[in-house]
């Protein structure tokens, strides 16, 4: 047995080598091998693969390997939010790596069709290789929609400047571009010397986009408005959270936990226009309706006392619905000085299977009894803008564009607050389910990353880190610590009436460019034979 496996090892060594690079090269890690990572899969599919069966394992191989790398947080998950014991959390993890980025297995499957069919050149096939892989990134439906793109904010290469016209996935696009170029460069037969000017040249083309990047970025410097915002990090933690959310105690001891957090952060900070708490940091319902509550009086009461607004995580009921399950929100308050609502809850919209919904428990509801640690929240209307009055005399407001964790990675939830006049991108998270260091990293960089894509500032709260924010620029606030109770005060510039980027308008629809580009390319190759003799 062990034989197999060493020949299996052996045999598919580059594929492997692909998804150690990638999985290396992806948030919180150093982006060392962005321009190449997939060159070592690519050149064994073009070189070494003698059938479908070969291309397909060769991607699964890398796909394997770098999920396991880069998403073995999964195994954490597992273990504290579904309570499963070490060994089937093991299982979960080897579950997700086998099925998680499987289009690139895919890819390479349908690579090696087009090769047989198609009599092409080396040119053509890495071509085939950039378009369906940039197509298979865009439209596989993954739960944590990641990519290259967002490696270059991370390392603060200006060329994510270019974010604003084609987005991260677009800014993805043109790595896998520098692949094709080096791919042009190793996969020939020239000279040594070649190939060094060659790979010289392409580094230079390299520097010179992200200068280019860089004095494109320039003019979202500019600002004309400032909120201080107290950003609170309450570290609860997972057992106290899950009984407090279910009514069972606790939820009096967070909400004076970030009461306690707050005071500490004001003593400190005296010019806050804004207190800024995590998602469902306060457990329990903050509709008017149930503005006699003991904690909802409380939380009035301190809020009177400072004379600040909150807008914090909470849950909200619908008291009109009779359905149970559906009439509870995860939600997004604004409160005033008083306690009272400056504007209808934002309930959040695009909601995490499995963790915020439970498909086919309407038909089958003994699926919440077996599951009961599954929230099953009604969902919400899309992008909602929660307007904080700054001067109400002059008709100054803050428009606040409404996040709730998950809806921070998807581009097009982000370009709709934008549509809908948002200045601010606030977004609250709870990564208290994920350990640290890798998710928290990652799931931050993906929700900052839309703050460029539209121009606007995104300030982030998380109950255990990272808490942060970011300038439309790019320019990144301190980040707060992990797994610590935490206050702090970030200044956050921004435009007053932004203008919408391109990528806002239509940006986000490049990859319609990509598949036409595609369709072409299919097209042209299968007819190559004939326009050559011709």
């Amino acid at each position: 047995m062990m034989n197999n496996f060493y020949s299996f090892i052996k045999k598919y060594k580059w594929p492997l080598l692909s998804g150690v690079i990638v999985g290396t090269s992806y948030i919180p890690l150093p982006p060392w091998g962005i321009l190449f990572c997939y060159l070592p899969l690519w050149w064994w599919l073009i070189n070494k693969a003698e059938n479908r069966k070969e291309a397909f394992v060769a991607g699964w191989v890398t796909q394997f390997s770098l999920t396991l790398i880069g998403f073995h947080w999964i195994f954490y998950t597992a273990n504290v939010y579904g309570q499963f014991p070490w060994y089937l959390s093991f299982l979960t993890l080897i579950a997700f790596c086998t099925l998680a980025h499987i289009y690139i297995a895919i890819t390479s499957y349908c690579f090696f069709i087009f090769k047989e069919k198609c009599k092409t050149n080396l040119s053509q096939q890495l071509i085939f290789l950039v378009l369906a892989h940039s197509l298979a990134e865009t439209f596989w439906p993954g739960i944590f929609p990641w990519n290259l793109g967002y490696t270059l904010l991370w390392a603060k290469l200006p060329m994510y400047h270019f974010a604003d016209l084609i987005g991260f996935l677009g800014l993805s696009f043109f790595l896998f571009v520098f692949h094709f170029m080096f791919a042009k460069i190793y996969f020939s037969n020239k000279s040594v010397s070649s190939k060094a000017i060659q790979s010289t040249l392409v580094v230079l083309g390299f520097v010179l986009l992200n200068l280019v990047g860089y004095l494109h970025g320039e003019k979202w410097k500019i600002t004309d408005k400032e909120l201080n915002v107290l950003l609170v990090q309450g570290n609860i933690g997972n057992i106290e959270k899950f009984m407090a959310e279910k009514g069972r105690n606790f939820r009096t001891d967070i909400l004076n936990k970030y009461i306690s957090l707050s005071q500490k952060g004001l003593n400190e900070n005296k010019n806050v226009d804004l207190l800024f708490w995590p998602e469902s940091a306060i457990p329990e319902f903050l509709n008017t309706n149930y503005r006699l509550n003991k904690n909802q009086k409380r939380l009035s009461e301190f809020l009177s006392s400072i004379e600040k607004p909150v807008l914090t995580g909470a849950f909200s009921k619908d008291d009109s619905n009779p359905n149970p399950e559906s009439s509870v929100y995860n939600a997004l308050f604004l409160l005033d000085k008083e306690g009272k609502e400056l504007a209808m809850p934002y309930h959040k919209t695009i909601l995490l299977i499995f963790g915020e919904y439970l498909p086919l428990s309407e038909t089958f509801p003994i699926l919440l009894k077996l599951l009961p640690f599954i929230a099953n929240f009604g969902r919400g209307p899309g992008p909602s803008i929660l307007p904080l009055p700054m001067d109400a005399t002059k008709g100054d407001f803050a428009l606040i564009g409404a996040q709730i964790c998950y809806e921070g990675i998807f581009p097009d939830f982000s370009a709709g607050l934008a549509k809908n006049g948002a200045e601010i991108l606030a977004n609250v998270t709870n990564d208290s389910w994920y350990g640290v260091p890798f998710e928290p990293y990652q799931n931050m960089v993906m929700t900052l990353a839309r703050g460029i894509e539209v121009r606007r500032p995104v300030i982030r709260s998380t109950n255990t880190g990272i808490s942060t924010s970011i300038d439309a620029y790019g320019n990144f606030a301190n980040f707060s610590p992990m797994q610590t109770e935490w206050a702090g005060v970030n200044k956050i510039k921004y435009l007053n009436n932004p203008p919408k980027t391109i990528f806002t308008d239509w940006g986000k629809n490049f990859w319609m460019i990509i598949l036409i580009a595609f369709i072409l390319h299919i097209l042209l190759s299968i007819n190559y034979e004939k326009f050559r003799k011709s």
